[in-house]
């Protein structure tokens, strides 16, 4: 297609003319090059010339903040230089780094959402090679043409990664008249998982040298087995890892920072010291942050399924804003004698104001946790733990179909039974939906909607696809038991790995915080104490400026314990809606230390008189 037909269907789009300034441009056009292979491998189907015209006018807009920026850094610099004042040598550096990192981490940010897209990706065709190669097997068995076994795939609903590959092939071949092992060969290029490729390109070489395709793709799937174990056990030694950083972080870099900020609560007038509302600021806002960026390092370590979002996430993005509205609110309402909320707006708070100020965000955090963590807990509790049962159903369809039962039949008899555990929820509604005059198949995926479990869910919905084709024998089913059985226990061994990394979060966030209240605590009572001393001189700030150190501390570790505990869950679990409810338990844990801190002295009472001069 020329370029102007192709600019054509984008004007037909109704896009905004911005997109098309620099649509035709040459750098857009080299751009757009590198940008395409991206695009395909994340499987988006958007023009990646429009793309990167679009990333080219957003980094020339970031390069003209950029300069506003530093010519206002520089007039900083200007001021600092005529009065030797510390807050314009602030200002200065702040605005020049500013302006600096804007355009690239513009261009990263689009750039990583791409990388986001192909990760994702990968982790879902890794995940679903293992049962993508079990019921390709099956078909083969079944004597259909590896033609109709892409064609079959494209429209199955049990591996949304896999059906995309599969949906390529088939059009390739369909469309263009490709043979299937020239299509599958052109797949490779929008494939970004290694595992799911080396099982095309077992494929395609049995195929070419007149090699056994049956039992060649067999051995080629459980050496796929062995990959994803693999793949488990590095991810697992990963997370240790992470978790172990997560840790020293908080046991080096959380509490040395707060030791910085009482350092410049007790020598406020060191020169060139930063500001002490600046690093107030920072360790509101920034501090806890830190915590996103483990979680972040986290979702990119885990070993993970393609498992559809909980409805608790939706919640929390409502109950969050909710909550800290509410503890702003209790901030205004509560006065110590002026209204707590202004204390937080300029930083003035005190030790006196820390309880109070504690018990009003606790209360919001409370709030936006604790629902969606209920909410999580009822989505979790009803759509997991199915693995342990589905290996154990499938297995007893295939003795059924070798005993000549009728699948419904065996379901029947299994529903009622114990040993199906809670399994018997979803036996019983494939059976209801049966009785009603629904097809087994559609039965099969009317259930699978409510399990989140991968491994469970893909087993019923390759069921319905095996009864579509006519290929439900004790063979294919017992194979696919076989698949999901190795899948499954690879994924238990994972998680015995990791369930021990749960502690860690909540050990060093306890130290870190007892550690840095307690000191500065510590550190006010003896200012206090030596009444004579602090009359004068710089420590006679330093009695100002403590208690306002533990109030920054006090808000900045409720904070900081708050998205720990989504950590925990995304470490513990895989989900960060797991972590909701240990989100409510670590600021309850957090909450009370804190008050509690505050009536621990680490000094042993001493007469003033006696330590004067």
């Amino acid at each position: 297609m020329s370029i102007v037909k192709r600019n054509n269907n984008v004007h037909k789009e109704g896009l905004s003319k911005i997109d098309l300034i620099f649509y035709n441009s040459g750098i857009v056009k080299d751009l757009a090059k590198e940008l395409g292979k991206k695009l395909m491998k994340a499987g988006s189907t958007e023009d990646p010339q429009l793309f990167a015209s679009r990333l080219l006018f957003t980094l020339i807009l970031s390069i003209l903040m950029s300069i506003v920026f530093i010519v206002f850094s520089i007039r900083f610099f200007e001021l600092y230089r005529l009065t030797l004042t510390i807050k314009y040598l602030a200002g200065f550096l702040t605005l020049l780094i500013i302006g600096i990192v804007i355009p690239p981490i513009t261009y990263l940010i689009q750039i990583l959402q791409i990388s986001q897209q192909i990760e994702n990706r990968k982790v879902g065709l890794d995940s679903e090679t293992p049962a993508f190669s079990a019921i390709f097997n099956v078909f083969l068995r079944s004597g259909l043409s590896a033609r109709y076994v892409f064609e079959y795939l494209s429209k199955s609903t049990a591996m949304n990664y896999a059906s995309q590959i599969a949906s390529y092939i088939n059009k390739r071949v369909k469309y263009l008249g490709e043979s299937v092992e020239t299509a599958i060969a052109e797949s490779l290029n929008i494939s970004p998982s290694k595992i799911f490729n080396e099982f095309l390109l077992t494929y395609i070489t049995a195929v070419r040298t007149g090699a056994p395709v049956l039992e060649t793709m067999e051995a080629k799937a459980k050496d796929i087995l062995k990959s994803i174990e693999l793949l488990a056990s590095s991810a697992a030694d990963k997370l240790s890892g992470v978790a172990e950083g997560f840790v020293i972080w908080l046991s080096s870099g959380f509490i040395t920072f707060f030791l910085v900020l009482l350092l410049q609560a007790i020598f406020p007038s060191l020169t060139g010291s930063i500001p002490f509302p600046i690093l107030a600021s920072f360790a509101i806002f920034l501090i806890p942050l830190v915590n996103l960026l483990f979680i972040w390092v986290t979702d990119q370590t885990q070993f993970r399924f393609p498992e559809r979002p909980l409805k608790a996430y939706k919640l929390f993005y409502l109950t969050f804003p909710l909550g800290i509205v509410i503890s702003i609110i209790v901030l205004y309402l509560i006065r110590s004698p002026i209204p707590l909320l202004f204390y937080l707006i300029f930083l003035t708070g005190g030790v006196p104001q820390i309880p109070l100020t504690v018990f009003a965000f606790t209360i919001g955090l409370l709030i936006a946790a604790i629902p969606p963590a209920v909410l999580a807990i009822k989505e979790l509790r009803e759509g997991t733990g199915y693995d342990v049962y589905v290996v154990a159903f499938l297995r007893a369809i295939a003795e059924g179909l070798r005993a000549g039962l009728n699948p419904i039949t065996v379901i029947k008899n299994l529903k009622d039974s114990p040993e199906m555990g809670k399994f018997r929820n979803i036996l019983g509604t494939i059976y209801a939906y049966t009785v009603l005059g629904v097809p087994l198949k559609d039965a099969f995926k009317k259930a699978s909607d409510k399990i989140l479990d991968f491994s469970s869910k893909v087993s019923l919905v390759s069921l319905a696809d095996m009864i579509e084709i006519g290929s439900l024998t004790p063979e294919t089913v017992e194979a696919l038991a076989e698949q999901v059985d190795a899948q499954i226990r690879i994924r238990r061994e994972y998680n015995a790995k990791i369930r021990v990394l749960l502690y860690a979060p909540y050990v060093g966030i306890i130290l870190a915080l007892v550690a840095s209240i307690l000191l500065g605590n510590a550190i006010y009572t003896i200012l206090l104490k030596q009444t004579y001393t602090t009359a004068y001189g710089p420590l006679a700030s330093a009695t100002i400026l403590l208690p306002k150190a533990l109030y920054i501390i006090a808000i900045s570790s409720l904070f900081n314990s708050f998205l720990s505990g989504l950590l925990v869950g995304k470490i513990g679990y895989g989900k960060t809606a797991a972590g909701f409810i240990h989100s409510a338990i670590l600021v309850v844990i957090t909450a009370i230390l804190i008050v509690v801190s505050l009536h621990i002295s680490l000094i042993p009472s001493v007469s003033p008189s006696s330590t004067s001069l």
